[in-house]
């Protein structure tokens, strides 16, 4: 028998227009797909006095809650751990606290539901509340504290374990966050994989503007010759900057025509204008939406993604979706290397690379340059490999037989 579509609560801290990275970009997205399956979804997500506390967008519903810190009252409570974050982090903290809590009562004051979904620890205690009340709770890993910081914070690793432990089953974005989740001591059983998916029909070679693309080439002074090695993401260690703008001086002694063209913000900013004072990097800051995105993507040779640690990585799949080969991190926990098969499989699609090494980063981009012929033939296998596997259809889909199950048989 057919079971009629569900209402889901999604707990989510990014959500249009406030997207800051790729939990954003699959929440707005797979919400959307879910609900063309016929499924109600309901996102909860932090507000403010700008934007209105419910609306509809595309038949799905988003909640803003609007935090309302606690800090005089809460202060005295903190660890010397979180104390550490200073004055921004600890906002950032009692904000989060105060949304957690409003939530959890907006959330079961707004059902019934048949089902909660909490992506990532900042909004597992109320997604943990509600699997208290008795709602079956997904707890969606989009990262794990383990990964993102050299130092974690032994709190929060305790709460995802918690959260892991709590839900009903756990979702991940590749099979090498699961390994992960593993090694924390979630059961195997109980973890469920599921690829993001990308907008094919965006995403594609014949959605770049010739006209445009001359416009930027010109403004950023990129000449015809000259090869494009695209970065786009957040310009922070942990994506891999300080390895690729070292590894850039071997690239050009075998290809003095490159071009290392980054895209994006962050904490190294400073460290990459130093270093396009020397060398052949371009620095783009702006904020671009998803159609100037396009044009950028139209502009690479290459693209390369050297993060040290990625549960999965947007980026390498909007690349493969224009056709566009990359050279991106494999060592560690990496996404990225579920995404981009290396030289050694039957149809390429890019390079994996040891990301802490410059060298091997630069060993990788020098192959992928070498053979332009082979670098298309790279590009339209991505392309293919994108149309066939990572389509949010198919995300969906995947995720609502998820969503059944654990409907099905909560614990």
């Amino acid at each position: 028998m057919e079971m009629d579509g569900m209402k889901v609560a999604y707990l989510s801290t990014e959500y249009p227009p406030k997207i800051y990275g790729g939990l954003g970009v699959y929440v707005d997205s797979i919400s959307r797909e879910l609900a063309s399956l016929g499924d109600q979804i309901t996102v909860f997500t932090p507000g403010d006095e700008t934007l209105k506390k419910r609306q509809s967008r595309r038949k799905v519903t988003a909640i803003r809650v609007r935090p309302n810190p606690m800090r005089d009252g809460l202060e005295i409570f903190l660890s010397p751990e979180t104390i550490g974050w200073g004055e921004e982090g600890l906002d950032l903290l009692l904000d989060l606290l105060s949304f957690n809590q409003i939530t959890a009562s907006e959330l079961l004051e707004k059902g019934p539901f048949d089902l909660c979904v909490a992506h990532d620890w900042l909004t597992l205690p109320a997604g943990m509340a509600a699997k208290r009340s008795g709602l079956p709770l997904i707890y969606h890993v989009h990262g794990l504290e383990v990964g993102r910081s050299d130092h974690p914070n032994s709190q929060l690793v305790e709460l995802e374990k918690r959260g892991a432990h709590l839900a009903d089953a756990v979702m991940t974005v590749s099979y090498a966050m699961k390994e992960q989740l593993v090694e924390l001591g979630v059961p195997a059983e109980k973890i469920h994989v599921c690829y993001h998916g990308v907008d094919t029909g965006l995403f594609s070679p014949d959605a770049v503007d010739l006209g445009r693309s001359k416009e930027i080439r010109e403004r950023l002074g990129i000449d015809e010759g000259d090869l494009v090695i695209l970065f786009l993401g957040r310009l922070e260690p942990v994506k891999g900057v300080i390895q690729l703008l070292q590894a850039m001086p071997s690239v050009l002694e075998r290809n003095p025509r490159a071009r290392l063209l980054m895209v994006g913000k962050g904490t190294l900013e400073e460290e990459v204008r130093c270093e396009a004072e020397r060398l052949p990097i371009l620095l783009v800051t702006d904020f671009l939406d998803e159609k100037e995105k396009v044009q950028y993507y139209g502009l690479a040779d290459v693209c390369v993604f050297p993060s040290l640690y990625e549960p999965f990585g947007i980026v390498a799949l909007e690349a493969a979706a224009m056709g566009k080969a990359a050279v991106v991190g494999a060592s560690g926990v990496s996404g990225l290397a579920e995404i981009v098969n290396n030289p050694a499989t039957e149809r390429p699609t890019g390079v994996h690379v040891d990301s802490r090494s410059p060298e091997d980063i630069a060993w990788g981009i020098n192959l992928a340059l070498e053979d332009p012929l082979r670098l298309s033939e790279w590009g339209r296998n991505a392309r293919e490999r994108s149309l066939n596997l990572f389509t949010w259809p198919r995300a969906a889909e995947l995720t609502q037989e998820i969503y059944r199950e654990v409907v099905g048989s909560p614990s």
